[in-house]
């Protein structure tokens, strides 16, 4: 893990932090969603810094990161990733994946500038 993921990995941990005191305490869901969705995109933006250039400053990293988790080629890997969240195959991993990427998506576009029209975090 270089610097730049490593730096990114601890800010989504403490957004993850955060989320978890919120949830279910916090004072309107906004704010709990709020840590959740930069839990999310911090983690994604970690992830994309492993080749050691900036990732898009963008909100929508988090789909297109579940996306290549679920497209691993090498069956080492793939074998490592499912083993991570829990599954034994990576066919079911990437069936948890499909049933998830409607959820992320709609997690991001909670961000102002993603949701158009529609409901945000910053003004519900």
């Amino acid at each position: 893990m270089n610097t730049s993921q490593e730096l990114g990995w601890q800010h989504s941990k403490s957004d993850h932090e955060a989320y978890q005191l919120l949830r279910g305490h916090g004072p309107a869901v906004c704010h709990t969603l709020h840590y959740l969705q930069m839990t999310t995109e911090k983690l994604a933006k970690a992830y994309f810094w492993r080749e050691g250039y900036s990732p898009q400053k963008s909100h929508n990293g988090f789909v297109k990161f579940l996306k290549v988790l679920g497209q691993i080629h090498d069956k080492k890997q793939r074998d490592k990733i499912a083993s991570l969240f829990g599954f034994s195959r990576f066919v079911d991993f990437q069936n948890w994946l499909n049933t998830l990427l409607p959820i992320a998506y709609d997690l991001e576009r909670l961000t102002p500038d993603l949701a158009n029209d529609g409901p945000n975090l910053k003004y519900p």
